[in-house]
């Protein structure tokens, strides 16, 4: 389920490669710490596969979410019609980042 951003995102520098969406590839949910660890990736998919790029210079790469923040998250992450929790707080996650201004503005796929 990638973020496809609105405007895409370069690598900088010398490198040419430019990445329309950004994915979630790792999540880590401590419910005793109350701590949820993102990482995120820019890339492209490509004929249905995801194919991660290098991380742009200008974009952090992890997130913690926790505190008043993780509360927030859990309380309101609340599965759609035939959605799984799961993507439920995935989704969620995203629009954590984006107000965060982790990733830039865009949808999900």
């Amino acid at each position: 389920m990638p973020w496809n951003l609105t405007t895409p995102v370069s690598v900088g520098d010398l490198d040419t490669a430019s990445y329309a969406e950004v994915k979630i590839v790792r999540q880590s949910h401590d419910s005793v710490r109350r701590i949820i660890a993102v990482d995120v990736e820019y890339g492209n998919t490509v004929e249905g596969v995801w194919k991660s790029g290098i991380q742009p210079r200008s974009k952090i790469g992890s997130v913690a979410v926790q505190g008043t923040d993780y509360t927030t998250l859990i309380d309101t992450s609340i599965p759609q019609e035939a959605e799984k929790t799961y993507d439920a707080v995935k989704r969620g996650l995203y629009g954590f980042l984006l107000s965060k201004g982790v990733i830039g503005a865009g949808e999900l796929e």
